[in-house]
């Protein structure tokens, strides 16, 4: 039976990366508990007859995929001069469902503030933080830490475009006492496709009109979501090979993530093997997992299936731990 220590008894062991996953913002707020955005999105009664079926039509209850695919099409429809018909009432259809459902589920951040004066110090601990979430938390505890810490915390855009050299930015900047590179290996409400096939980064002056600015965006039509928070391990691998900053997280981040690995609220569910199977490529000596409510079972589960992708040390800690996330020190 698995051994459950205390954040405090292993922290120092443990400073390389961590990996977070949707347990993390269900710390912060319960609404994030979705078994799927679209289940979300059907229990608020967002989902109409008319989206449904058009969720029917490309077979996924993925909101990134079709309205990707309906805004590109749109995109055609415009450059070819064709009348506005069926596929831009479908757009704005799907479209408002999403941003009714992301209104509905989001963190305000008045409510996530208290949290993230805990969270930014504890990822400030490592060189390396990748979040699984399409949420803000992790955003806008980075940008809070900047503000208190100096600019500790990058995300490796420069001017809202990624960086191709972004291990560069592993050097602290002037001010800073040290650099905690922070990355979406399935993407994140902030990060968009643009209309010239780009990606970029959205960002506010003012953290707390960061969500509104987001929905902004695509309630003009100028850009669209990316991030990836449906369907099986396949599909999302899938959605990762069309996003080249997913990719390169995927590819050039998950397998560097250093001899040690924190993982926070992450389930290590079958819908994300591929994430795992990355860290086999390389996998880091030892790995520290949270366990919520001494969870024997899960605790197992995790331990065989780490063990597995060739990690040689695999611990446990409480989530509730003092000192980890959004726990506060004594």
């Amino acid at each position: 039976m698995p051994v459950i220590l205390t954040w405090g008894e292993i922290q120092d062991r443990f400073t390389d990366s961590l990996l977070l996953g949707n347990g993390a913002s269900m710390a912060v707020h319960a609404d994030f508990g979705y078994g799927s955005l679209f289940e979300t999105a059907r229990l608020n009664g967002h989902i109409t007859p008319q989206v449904a079926e058009i969720f029917d039509q490309f077979g996924v209850n993925d909101f990134e995929l079709v309205l990707r695919r309906l805004w590109q099409a749109k995109l055609v429809i415009q450059a070819l001069e064709i009348p506005p018909g069926r596929v831009d009432e479908a757009y704005a259809e799907v479209r408002n469902a999403l941003i009714a459902t992301v209104r509905d589920a989001h963190v305000r951040y008045e409510d996530a503030e208290p949290h993230l004066a805990w969270i930014y110090p504890f990822m400030a601990r490592f060189t390396t933080v990748a979040s699984l979430n399409y949420d803000l938390i992790v955003y806008w505890a980075a940008m809070m830490g900047n503000r208190d810490i100096g600019r500790h915390f990058k995300d490796g855009f420069i001017n809202g475009v990624f960086c191709e050299d972004w291990q560069e930015l592993r050097q602290p900047y002037r001010g800073a006492r040290g650099a905690t590179l922070f990355f979406y290996p399935h993407g994140n409400l902030a990060l968009t496709r643009t209309q010239d096939h780009g990606e970029s980064k959205i960002g506010t002056q003012d953290n707390g009109r960061l969500l509104d600015a987001i929905l902004q965006r695509w309630e003009q039509g100028t850009a669209v979501p990316l991030f990836v928070c449906e369907g099986t391990s396949a599909h999302k691998k899938q959605s990762i090979e069309g996003s080249s900053y997913l990719q390169r997280v995927y590819r050039e981040v998950i397998s560097s993530i250093g001899p040690s690995l924190v993982i926070y609220g992450w389930s290590l569910s079958e819908q994300d093997q591929h994430i795992v199977n990355q860290l086999r490529r390389r996998p880091p000596q030892r790995v520290a997992v949270s366990v919520r409510g001494n969870d024997q079972a899960f605790a197992q589960r995790a331990e065989e299936a780490l063990l597995q992708a060739g990690i040689e040390e695999v611990v446990f800690f409480d989530s509730a731990s003092p000192g980890c996330w959004n726990n506060p020190t004594p």
